[in-house]
């Protein structure tokens, strides 16, 4: 039962994918200029350069497609010889720098220490923070409990500390079901108390929440906590699209939405990495959507940058669009329960 102070719950043969990103990376790929979808921006996208919105009540500008948290913490990099590592800091460097010459300024980061560290130190490199707006997700910090807000404090300057800046432009609160199991709901009393501190302090500018919550559980937060918060997020891919009925509700209360498991955390793309545009194609059935303000995506080596990245000035042809709801339709995700349970249909 709901407590009184808690969340509920193309003719001929394709390119390889490595000659499609040769192409993609050097300007040369077809499929220019995607037309703007009706709602989302006025005028039309420019090829090499990714379309911004408006995140919600926070009159910021943001690109749509963001580097998602994940992108520095799993070795998902190629070593050659049939295994994976993480993206050093040089290569954080470069992939930064190509996100920012295509108006990338969204970067998102969760909770392992490297999603911190890393982008941190290559953003210092860059000497860019003024352009990029840094969103931190506090995870699995809020019990419903007095020490909550000691907690968040706690992690805020610790991962303030590991990006070398003084403050967050934007502070998420998520949680699981898991992390308050005598409702299976999230309690945001506490926390909130502690977003205002940080906002006084100069070390939040704006605040938001989501993660692995049913839908129920969102529709009730922008009831009872719209006014609380600056932005929700939320899953959205071909296969989970519940969020299509979920993301008006939260832009008619005035929050703004990022968007997270485009590729449901690379399950859809599972046996198919070769495919060239496949994850471009994801990202850019997601931006179909005008209730979104940011997709965020994982994104682990310069050729992901620039072909996920691509998907704000390429539109989805209709054979492309087939191909995906076939494969979300047949590739389900056991992996995720949460996905698959709660975000399944639309």
């Amino acid at each position: 039962m709901m407590g009184q102070r808690g969340l509920g719950q193309s003719a001929g043969v394709p390119p390889s994918r490595r000659e499609f990103l040769r192409r993609l990376g050097s300007g040369a790929v077809a499929g220019s200029m995607a037309a703007s979808v009706a709602g989302v921006a006025a005028g039309r996208a420019t090829e090499g350069r990714v379309r911004h919105r408006t995140l919600g009540k926070t009159g910021l500008e943001v690109s749509e497609i963001g580097f998602g948290g994940h992108s520095w913490a799993y070795p998902r990099v190629p070593t050659g010889n049939g295994g994976f590592r993480r993206p050093t800091v040089d290569e954080a460097v470069e992939m930064l720098a190509a996100g920012l010459d295509m108006g990338v300024n969204f970067i998102d980061a969760c909770t392992p220490h490297e999603e911190h560290i890393v982008p941190g130190q290559a953003l210092k490199r860059l000497g860019k923070r003024d352009q990029m707006i840094i969103s931190g997700r506090c995870c699995h910090k809020m019990k419903g409990r007095p020490q909550d807000k000691e907690e968040v404090y706690k992690f805020v300057d610790e991962r303030l500390r590991m990006w070398q800046i003084e403050h967050f432009d934007l502070l998420m609160l998520t949680n699981t079901e898991n992390d308050t199991p005598q409702s299976g709901l999230w309690d945001m009393s506490y926390s909130i108390e502690a977003l205002e501190k940080l906002k006084q302090q100069g070390k939040i500018r704006f605040a938001g929440f989501g993660a692995h919550f049913t839908p129920a559980g969102f529709l009730y937060a922008f009831k009872h906590y719209a006014k609380d918060f600056d932005v929700c997020s939320l899953p959205y891919n071909i296969r989970h699209r519940v969020a299509e009925q979920i993301m008006p509700v939260a832009k008619k209360v005035g929050l703004g939405v990022v968007t997270i498991k485009p590729f449901a955390r690379g399950s859809l793309l599972k046996g198919h990495e070769e495919e060239p545009g496949l994850a471009r194609d994801m990202i850019s059935f997601v931006l179909e959507n005008p209730n979104l303000d940011v997709c965020i995506c994982g994104v682990h080596t310069i050729e992901h940058v620039r072909e996920n990245f691509s998907a704000s000035w390429t539109a989805l042809t209709p054979e492309r669009r087939q191909r995906l709801e076939g494969l979300a339709a047949r590739t389900p995700c056991p992996q995720h329960r949460w996905l698959e349970e709660g975000w399944l249909h639309a």
